[in-house]
């Protein structure tokens, strides 16, 4: 399934795993369509990699699952 606004998404950032939601707008956990991370999410499948410019630096990131809607609880998120 390939990522879309709405979708939870585990995923490694940095070494980390994270699950955040992808959202149009910053309202509480997640990451913004617009955000560099965002950005290079929409489309992408589990599996993918990529890697991101953000203003912390470039972020190496893995898609490790995705799920429509609120499917997995969330654990925090990147801005």
């Amino acid at each position: 399934m390939s990522i879309k606004v709405g979708d939870t998404i585990r995923l490694e950032y940095n070494g980390a795993i994270m699950e955040l939601k992808l959202r149009e707008e910053v309202c509480g956990d997640g990451v913004t369509v617009n955000s560099p991370i965002g950005q290079k999410l929409i489309g992408k499948k589990t599996g993918d990699k990529f890697q991101a410019y953000t203003p912390d630096g470039i972020a190496e990131v893995e898609v490790l699952e995705v799920n429509a809607g609120d499917a997995l609880p969330q654990m925090g998120g990147l801005m």
